[in-house]
């Protein structure tokens, strides 16, 4: 079945957030989790998914059981506009408290809904579009979170800067752009005066 690799989202992920002017810094983690740091020093969780569906790992069926979403200041949500395509993402960026305690609520929804389960309820998801009964309609819940969008094919931004290559602001654009991402800066930080004789 045809899908988006999580490199090519987790890349278009942190290249949106860089021109956002939100810098994002690796975090050595030593496991599997897409960990960040932002120049002010809050951390970002990152979650890549080729469909409308966040998977959060609980560790017990217990209400108040450790999510795997847990741990840094905010969550950024990856995926493609058109699920398992090439194109146009979606992300969202959004407190970790706000994430954890909808998915909480909405796991619960569920369950008191009567779905039919064996009881060894580990993974809560939460649907963006349509799903289970409480679990789904988060595309408009955490509208608010929405970021600008970003394309995985052709990214919008380099396209826009491809487009503007024969232009003096689309060249200042890139360099301010390449700038903040090497220096770990937000991309209003970066100012470039040019001087033309």
């Amino acid at each position: 079945m045809e899908k988006v690799s999580n490199q090519v989202l987790l890349d278009t992920a942190v290249q949106l957030m860089s021109t956002s002017g939100k810098s994002l810094k690796k975090i050595a983690t030593g496991t599997r989790a897409m960990k960040y740091e932002l120049v002010d020093g809050r951390t970002v969780r990152v979650r890549t998914c080729n469909d409308h569906v966040l998977v959060v790992l609980a560790t017990s069926t217990d209400a108040d059981a450790k999510l795997n979403i847990e741990g840094t200041d905010f969550l950024l949500v990856v995926m493609p506009e058109v699920p398992r395509k090439e194109g146009p993402v979606v992300a969202y960026l959004l407190p970790t408290a706000v994430a954890v305690k909808e998915v909480r609520i909405a796991h619960m929804e569920w369950l008191n809904s009567g779905p039919a389960t064996r009881g060894n309820n580990l993974t809560w998801n939460i649907w963006f579009d349509e799903g289970p009964p409480g679990c789904s309609g988060f595309a408009k819940r955490w509208a608010a979170y929405l970021l600008p969008k970003a394309n995985t094919a052709t990214s919008e931004l380099k396209t826009v800067n491809e487009k503007e290559t024969g232009s003096l602001g689309g060249v200042i654009a890139k360099a301010r752009s390449q700038i903040a991402t090497a220096a770990g800066v937000p991309l209003d930080a970066v100012k470039i005066t040019v001087v033309l004789d």
